[in-house]
């Protein structure tokens, strides 16, 4: 019998197993920093020196990916090791470094550090990689529907301007002749004049590109599909009706989930494409598509609602919401459904809950201007602090610029508020993250989010959020600039950003959102003492379809 240890094949597999678990992985930037996973070791690296090593790989779909990946990796080791002065890296040392080797890649395919992890697992980078490409390709993607949007509502806007300018021309003319002091001439020219801000808004739901987009928001779109066809017992046997229904894919779910009729409403001509796909996918016998604005057709056109003599709605499905949740404020035709037409008892609005959420975050943009290729621009500062503090910014917030925590301003039961509850002044207090190592922290800017859910008894509960921290949707977050020419916060360890964050419909087009928001920064009070404050301003913002 030999002596040597033998081992079963369930004892080398545990061994194996063991071998795995303890991998070390050591970030780019602090060689001697063990990690436990390839994603915490570039996380590490983000964090503490603002270094991502996926920006510097080749797309995963190049020839040479793991050459050129193995080469790159193996030059930032070298780098480090000879130029990372303990640890305090300076990244435009080493973009030169790797410029300055950029054709000789053959004399970095040996490993700097022995046995490096990043090497050994470089198929788990090039998936990370592709992720990256990925998720990039999809904000680009959002980013260039959006400004189709934008450039169609503007074009919508001057046509109508000119509409306009052409009824007043009119007007004068034929009564060129008559009263110039006649009072119901110069009404009329008013009249003529007042934006129609329903027609702009409806009118700019007629173009395909918008639904596309709405549509391809898997955040959104996905949430009322597990909201509606994982709760198939709410739907089944029900009257739904769908406010704002576009192409009718909120429809589609709640009649596939069950319903017994569906009433899809809209103001748009939309309503045109979405009657032909009901028909086009055979659930004609259960939804009706009407066109009309909901307020009209319940005061005026009742008989254009396919509603038996006292039959209400069960459910009232839509989706209305806007950027930082109320802009365009469509919420309130929806309301009017509720309160009208959906019974009292047993019926819900889907989604029924929104909560509204604020948060600060750096950005440095301004920085651009100080060395644009090579010549000092700092004069258009200025310019562009105006520009952003005068109208709220829609744009994707990355998690990693925000600097405090996400705090919840207010709360709307969508099945109970009221109209004048959509206006509100709420306070807040934003502490800044425990991680960051500054000792004072600038905050930029205030990011503006919201989270919706569907939620209602012996149901499975859906929601999603609009958050920094998750996925990107459609609606990106609202940003609010400090002005960062005179009172721009800084924020230490021991202090917090208070205030009273302001919102409300603007008085000229309801459908725009003013905000305003009184802040001051300071330590908090405690039973021995007040609230010290050390700095104190006001934003004031808004976000326009103009």
């Amino acid at each position: 019998m030999s002596n040597n240890c033998e081992f079963s094949d369930s004892e080398s597999e545990n061994e194996i197993i063991t071998e795995e678990e303890t991998e070390i992985y050591y970030p780019i930037t602090s060689p001697n920093t063990p990690c436990t996973s390839l994603a915490q070791a570039l996380q590490h690296d983000k964090e503490q020196h603002s270094f991502d090593l996926l920006n510097l790989l080749p797309s995963p779909d190049s020839d040479d990916f793991h050459e050129k990946t193995i080469a790159t990796i193996n030059k930032c080791r070298k780098f480090v090791q000879q130029y990372g002065d303990n640890g305090k890296l300076q990244l435009d040392d080493l973009q030169k470094f790797l410029d300055d080797h950029s054709e000789n890649d053959e004399d970095f395919f040996l490993p700097v550090v022995q046995d490096d992890a990043f090497l050994i697992y470089i198929d788990d980078l090039e998936d990370l990689k592709r992720n990256q490409c990925s998720a990039q390709i999809e904000k680009a993607h959002m980013d260039q529907n959006e400004t189709v949007r934008e450039y169609q509502q503007k074009i919508q806007a001057l046509e109508q301007q000119l509409s306009r300018v052409s009824q007043y021309l009119t007007t004068i003319l034929d009564n060129r002749n008559g009263d110039d002091n006649d009072n119901s001439n110069v009404q009329s020219i008013k009249k003529s004049l007042t934006p129609d801000n329903d027609t702009y808004y409806f009118s700019s739901y007629s173009n395909s590109s918008i639904h596309e987009t709405m549509l391809q928001d898997t955040v959104r779109t996905e949430a009322y599909q597990n909201a509606i066809l994982g709760n198939p017992q709410l739907f089944k046997g029900k009257v739904v009706m769908d406010i704002g229904c576009g192409t009718g894919i909120l429809s589609l779910f709640a009649a596939k989930a069950g319903a017994k009729k569906v009433i899809a409403i809209d103001a748009s001509d939309m309503c045109k494409e979405a009657a032909k796909i009901v028909a086009l996918n055979g659930y004609e016998d259960i939804i009706t598509v009407v066109h009309g604005k909901v307020e009209d057709l319940i005061e005026k056109k009742r008989d254009m609602l396919p509603l038996e003599d006292g039959e209400l709605v069960d459910i009232v499905i839509s989706e209305w919401m806007g950027y930082a949740l109320f802009f365009e404020s469509m919420i309130p035709s929806v309301m009017v459904a509720r309160d009208h037409l959906m019974e009292k008892t047993n019926g819900t609005m889907w989604p029924n809950h929104s909560v509204m959420f604020l948060e600060g975050a750096s950005d440095s943009r301004l920085d651009y201007w100080s060395n644009v290729y090579g010549f000092n621009m700092d004069v258009m500062k200025d310019r562009v602090i105006k520009e952003l503090r005068s109208e709220a910014s829609v744009e994707i917030v990355e998690d990693s610029a925000t600097v405090t925590d996400r705090y919840e301003i207010i709360v709307h039961d969508l099945n109970a508020c009221r109209d004048d509850e959509l206006d509100f002044e709420v306070p807040f207090v934003l502490k800044r993250k425990p991680n960051l190592e500054v000792e004072e922290q600038r905050i930029e800017k205030l990011v503006v989010s919201f989270d919706i859910f569907f939620y209602f008894q012996d149901c499975s509960p859906v929601s999603f959020s609009t958050g920094c921290q998750t996925k990107p949707t459609h609606w990106k977050q609202t940003s609010l600039w400090f002005d960062q020419r005179n009172s721009v916060p800084t924020l230490k360890k021991d202090e917090i950003l208070r205030g009273i964050f302001g919102m409300r419909r603007n008085t000229t087009n309801h459908r725009d959102i003013d905000f305003l928001v009184r802040w001051e920064i300071g330590s908090p009070a405690d039973a021995n003492s007040t609230f010290q404050t050390k700095i104190s301003g006001t934003i004031m913002s808004k976000l326009s379809s103009n």
